[in-house]
């Protein structure tokens, strides 16, 4: 569908609906029951519950938020959160988040902790119809999460943050369906339906979803005569039921989809060039077939006012071949993931304690993304406690928290340099079996004290130690072992009814952070030779090395001391009197070592404001400049302000609410990069209409 047949379908469309004798309601929206045990913030049945001292870097996306914003899926959601930045990446990179400019985080989606290099691939599919709420966690001082050490990395890297999607449970028996059609071909349904059981004693619930999604991206080419290839289809479904009685709450889970979606070509300055160019020679990398079987089970006994158990058993399977035609290739990724959380919440009169453990499994037997063929696999385990105690007339509360993780690697591999095999392929000498790392460990403390009605102040403080081990150094270096401090100091509080403001300070300072700082040559036709690690200068791209075949390159580390620091301002409140806005700003003020990954300005704007029966919805999205790469001239992200903007008009027909909405995305138009070479689409055109029933 082009852009003109587009603008005229939509306009003919909204046209009749405004023309229609229907009865018009004030507002029409999917409910987010807050009342459920395992939403509320401090409830002893939340397997997430954070301490007081944890608000002011954690931000919750709900139901209406989804509904006002019309997200494609949970990247562009998460895109409207302050100082996160939704990334592509090309050729065998994947979707990502930048939260602070750290990119080590974990996707956890209803108790199923996901491993990191799946979940870009993974969460972009889950229909953002099925979620009910996303929560932003920007600290990495959450101990009771899960395991804190990343997995497939030098020494596991601290964990930076949190992603925990919920996906929704009906409060009553309710349905959904939803048509949005888009320009470049684009077309999302679904179908959402659930139904109570039983009495308030002994209560359960049932809820299914069905989604289908395609779109073909744009037609217009990249300045190197490659096309977008952004091209996706998926089908997907969700099955969801659970049951409360005699204290136990229990929750099941189960999703699968199937597809195929294709990798997102690079433009000139990061794609194929010479002298000229070569033109359209990307390889127009694609997944095909993507599938992906994912089953939780969530539960919860109450013994009594003061013990809660809470456990969490989940696996995660995915089977995906990525393929080029140019050259021809298939190769083949399957993912396993298999994690149990326990945990037992001791809530007293003035003092809170959380004791538990995790076991997580991770299994890749094909090999993934540059290491295909190579075997993959780790366990953790990791004990946490955690405690809270209220003083001062329950003014002040502080706590305190300890983690230990212990790794075991099954099958690795001491090779870290994306675009290259590892010396041997398959037969390298560094994949290795059965190496336990020594334990990381992490501590956090925090205190949160009420000023008055109106205010609370926040101080929080983090540390990790983790031991990076067999890494081959550059000359004259001693590598030592990573430590991670972080700090934050807020203040939050309501002046009225339209201006609630918050400042975050925050810190992250790492000692011996590693980086590739150099490579081995080392010759394999015809006798070794160049084996002393020098620095990577190179004038073709960080990958390219101008290995030819003729040598091996093996990576050499070297270490810093990086630092981020900055300020985070936020207000909320409403607008008129159905109008709400929300205002957030990230501003780094300090940037060592770090400058290539992480913009100094991020703001977000989202407002909403409804009429009788229409409603005006915008958010918009600034990103500073900030360079992309230490070897590319022309490789400068961000730079950008983009612009959303929707309307929509309430109504009801045959005993169901409905709601039709025209809407524009990057409605500027802006071709801006998050990730080197890797360009937004532009703007993009939609209807949507949503029936509640």
């Amino acid at each position: 569908m082009n852009n003109k047949a587009f603008i005229l379908l939509s306009t003919a469309f909204a046209a009749s609906l405004a023309c229609a004798q229907v009865s018009t309601v004030n507002e029409v929206r999917i409910s987010t029951d807050r009342g459920r045990a395992e939403l509320s913030p401090q409830n002893a049945r939340n397997p997430f519950r954070l301490a007081g001292s944890d608000d002011l870097h954690t931000q919750t996306l709900t139901r209406q938020d989804i509904e006002e914003l019309r997200p494609a899926n949970v990247f562009e959601l998460l895109n409207n959160a302050t100082g996160v930045l939704s990334t592509e990446g090309s050729r065998k990179g994947f979707a990502n988040l930048n939260i602070r400019g750290d990119s080590n985080f974990i996707w956890i989606v209803d108790g199923a902790y996901l491993q990191a290099n799946m979940a870009g691939r993974l969460m972009k599919n889950i229909p953002i119809m099925a979620i009910e709420e996303v929560q932003v966690v920007r600290g990495g001082t959450a101990l009771t999460m899960g395991p804190m050490t990343g997995s497939v990395s030098p020494g596991g890297a601290p964990v930076d943050g949190f992603v925990i999607v919920r996906t929704r449970k009906p409060q009553k028996n309710e349905g959904q369906a939803r048509l949005a059609v888009e320009s470049n071909d684009t077309v999302q349904a679904g179908l959402w339906v659930g139904r109570r059981v039983g009495e308030p004693e002994h209560k359960g619930y049932i809820a299914g979803l069905l989604n289908y999604s395609d779109t073909n991206g744009p037609s217009e080419l990249l300045d190197n005569g490659a096309g977008y290839n952004v091209w996706r289809e998926s089908s997907s479904g969700l099955a969801k039921t659970g049951f409360e009685s005699h204290g136990w709450l229990l929750d099941l889970m189960a999703y699968k989809d199937k597809g195929q979606f294709g990798v997102p070509n690079a433009n000139l300055h990061f794609g194929p060039t010479g002298n000229p160019p070569v033109r359209g020679t990307n390889g127009n990398w694609f997944v095909d077939p993507s599938q992906t079987d994912l089953w939780v089970i969530n539960g919860s006994k109450t013994w009594s006012t003061s013990q809660t158990t809470l456990f969490s058993l989940s696996n995660t399977r995915s089977h995906q071949v990525l393929n080029t035609t140019s050259p021809a290739t298939a190769n083949l990724n399957d993912n396993e993931t298999t994690h149990v959380n326990i945990r037992q919440h001791m809530d007293f009169d003035k003092t809170r304690i959380a004791l538990g453990g995790d076991f997580l499994h991770w299994h890749n037997p094909s090999g993934m993304n540059y290491f295909e063929g190579i075997e993959r696999e780790e366990k953790t385990q990791g004990l946490f406690a955690t405690v809270e105690q209220k003083l001062m007339g329950d003014r002040l509360t502080l706590d305190a928290g300890l983690r230990r993780d212990k790794v075991k690697v099954l099958h690795g591999l001491d090779y870290y340099t994306a675009g290259v095999q590892p010396p041997g392929g398959v037969n390298s000498p560094l994949i290795f079996q059965n190496r336990t790392l020594p334990a990381a460990e992490f501590f956090s403390t925090g205190a949160s004290y009420q000023l008055n009605t109106d205010w609370k102040a926040t101080a929080r403080y983090a540390h990790a130690e983790q031991v990076s081990r067999n890494l081959n150094p550059m000359p004259g270096v001693v590598l030592g072992d990573d430590q991670q401090d972080k700090w934050e100091l807020g203040l939050a509080g309501s002046v009225n009814a339209w201006f609630n403001p918050s400042v975050n300070l925050f810190s992250r300072k790492v000692a011996n952070e590693k980086s590739v700082k150099g490579f081995t040559y080392t010759a394999v036709r015809p006798t070794p030779a160049n084996t002393t690690c020098r620095s990577a200068v190179a004038t073709t791209g960080a990958n390219n090395l101008k290995w030819n075949g003729t040598s091996d390159i093996a990576e050499c580390y070297g270490q810093d001391d990086t630092l981020r620091q900055g300020v985070e301002l936020i207000s909320t409140g409403r607008l008129l009197d159905n109008g709400s806005y929300r205002l957030g700003w990230t501003h780094f003020t300090k940037l060592q070592r770090v400058e290539l990954t992480t913009p100094k300005d991020i703001a977000d704007l989202a407002l909403s404001q409804a009429w009788g029966a229409y409603k005006v919805t915008a958010s918009a999205k600034y990103v500073s400049s900030y360079r992309g790469s230490a070897t590319d001239t022309a490789a400068y992200l961000g730079g950008y302000t983009r612009v959303d903007l929707g309307v929509g008009r309430d109504w009801r027909w045959n005993d169901m609410n409905w709601r039709v909405t025209t809407y524009v995305k990057n409605l500027t138009d802006k071709k801006y990069e998050t990730s080197n070479g890797v360009q937004d689409i532009g703007r993009v055109l939609g209807l949507e209409v949503v029936s509640q029933f």
